[in-house]
């Protein structure tokens, strides 16, 4: 008796998750840019399979890091930017540059937006409006210190799911 209603418990908590992550995947998606990449003080230039679109509430390109880099999110480093970017093994916060180019050349560049699961953000300055009528062609990104990538996103949200 015991055993079926552990393995019934197990079978509902999987099924469970399997429809939030389905739920949550509509209100939200992660375009993979790159895989394992190290940024330094040259460009590198990332080009979407296909064009990146403003279509959520929310755009971001999100950085996944390799230890021991870490996103600065509890403060831990030191400098003008703690707390705001990429903390460095010697306890330096750094942000890499990072711009946008859409499908008629205009170019928008990124500022630190903090963390998204672990990885961080970058997104357009305050008012943050992506123009919904292009698409976006080209990621380019580079950092004044080397920085070791696990990947880099594309992430898109829609904030009324926040609710």
């Amino acid at each position: 008796m015991i055993i079926f209603s552990q393995t019934t418990s197990g079978v509902f908590l999987c099924v469970l998750m399997m429809l939030m992550e389905v739920s949550c995947m509509r209100h939200s998606y992660e375009i993979k840019l790159s895989g394992p990449v190290i940024l330094d003080d040259h460009w590198i230039e990332l080009h979407p399979a296909s064009p990146l679109k403003a279509d959520k509430d929310l755009q971001m390109v999100l950085i996944k890091l390799e230890a021991p880099f870490k996103d600065d999110e509890y403060k831990e480093g030191s400098g003008p930017n703690k707390g705001k970017g990429i903390l460095m093994p010697d306890q330096a916060v750094i942000n890499p540059e990072i711009q946008v180019i859409d499908q008629y050349g205009n170019t928008y560049s990124l500022v630190y937006a903090g963390a998204r699961g672990g990885m961080a953000a970058y997104d357009l300055p305050y008012p943050n409006e992506w123009p919904r009528d292009r698409e976006y062609k080209t990621v380019r990104i580079r950092s004044p210190r080397s920085i070791k990538c696990k990947a880099i996103y594309w992430f898109c949200e829609s904030t009324k799911d926040w609710k």
